[in-house]
């Protein structure tokens, strides 16, 4: 076949990046001996963010199914990390916290975050790292924008 392969430019680019970057967040977590997955390190981190979320709310903030968050939560909350308390205003919804447990692990998954982060941008300026982030928050928000456009129908 003579077509030429597509142009995929910045979306393979930024898929790759995302899957070398929690390839190199499970490295880390992995040394600091978390016993943590990443999908749970970055539960537990979205919950420390966003104390006393709805899980459907949680799963949403993640970008996950529920039903992966479920698997999350519950591995959490079976090694004490968390909790599920009733909504006070609907009690069939649960609400997430933090135990005290959780903090040193907390110290670890930031140690773990901040060098993936310096691993990663270690050949990127200072000035050009504050433009990077802006861009790909700005990508972020254009498909969120999307995606809240395509619920709406």
């Amino acid at each position: 076949m003579s077509v030429p392969p597509p142009s995929v430019g910045v979306t393979m680019l930024v898929v790759d990046l995302a899957r070398l970057l929690r390839r190199s967040f499970d490295a880390e977590l992995a040394k600091l001996d978390t016993e943590l997955t990443v999908g749970e390190a970055r539960t537990l981190f979205y919950v420390w963010r966003n104390p006393g979320q709805r899980q459907s709310v949680l799963a949403d903030t993640m970008y996950v199914e529920p039903m992966t968050l479920v698997g999350y939560l519950d591995s959490l909350e079976k090694s004490g990390l968390v909790r599920r308390c009733p909504d006070p205003t609907d009690k069939r919804a649960k609400l997430i916290e933090l135990t005290a447990k959780a903090d040193p692990l907390l110290e670890r998954i930031g140690v773990a975050l901040q060098s993936v982060r310096s691993n990663a941008l270690d050949r990127v300026r200072s000035e050009d790292q504050q433009v990077l982030e802006g861009i790909l928050q700005s990508m972020k928000d254009s498909l969120l924008q999307e995606v809240s456009k395509g619920k709406a129908k």
